[in-house]
């Protein structure tokens, strides 16, 4: 279903040609943190759409139009589709996770496996860590007094002992062929997730039990660093640098 769906977007292009980015946005500026600051970006000629998402297969990146969802509270999830999991979310976005997964497809990344865990017989913890290729998650918005700004999606997150280091990969969700929805993050929402329920498309390579009798809440929204909920959004996802 995913792989017809990224086939036909890419067929929808004109056969060698693609358009060229025209509004990469200027050197960023974020708030008061030198990490926030932006590189330039040059303007791309592999840019393709797949409906409201920005599609970079040279630079192995997407774009996705969204907005502010909550700046205060216990997270469980980074992304969300809009009218699934605003409460615990930081963003949330319009179209389904799967539209966001076929475009990550386009883009040229490769999907791995949610993680998943379970306590054990013994009353231990069996935890098995997501797989898939490491992205980055970034968001852009328009300060109010008209500045450009981005910031890493991690920045937005912080625990009652401080910022935690998370980092993510392409998971990839899970597809059920007798299900009456098939793609299982399209029911629960997840777009991007910090809690291991074992669905994520997108998912935090540290697993945490999605019960608060086994893993107590511990995610929170950095309110001082995120912009008023309802605040318009893109949020980039590209392949993590190698490092060096």
């Amino acid at each position: 279903m995913l792989l017809a769906l990224a086939s036909c977007a890419a067929c929808s292009a004109p056969r060698g040609h693609h358009p060229a980015v025209t509004d990469a946005p200027a050197a960023v500026v974020g708030p008061e943190q030198d990490h926030a600051r932006a590189d330039a970006r040059a303007p791309s000629t592999a840019i393709i759409r797949l409906g409201a998402i920005e599609v970079d297969r040279e630079a192995a990146a997407i774009r996705v139009p969204g907005s502010v969802a909550l700046r205060e509270g216990w997270l469980e999830q980074a992304i969300c589709r809009v009218g699934s999991r605003e409460h615990e979310s930081l963003v949330s976005v319009e179209m389904p996770p799967s539209a966001v997964h076929a475009a990550m497809l386009l883009a040229g990344l490769k999907p791995g496996a949610p993680g998943r865990w379970r306590v054990r017989d013994d009353g231990s913890l069996e935890l098995v860590p997501p797989t898939g290729e490491r992205v980055d998650v970034e968001v852009e918005w328009t300060a109010a007094d008209g500045r450009p700004m981005r910031s890493a999606l991690t920045e937005w997150i912080t625990t009652p002992k401080g910022a935690p280091p998370i980092a993510f990969v392409f998971s990839g969700s899970v597809t059920r062929e007798a299900a009456a929805v098939p793609y299982a993050a399209d029911q629960s929402g997840s777009v991007v997730g910090l809690v291991t329920f074992g669905d994520e498309p997108i998912a935090s390579v540290a697993v945490v039990p999605d019960r608060a009798e086994v893993a107590e809440p511990s995610l929170l929204a950095r309110s001082e660093r995120i912009p008023a909920e309802g605040t318009p959004v893109t949020i980039m996802i590209r392949r993590t640098a190698p490092a060096r």
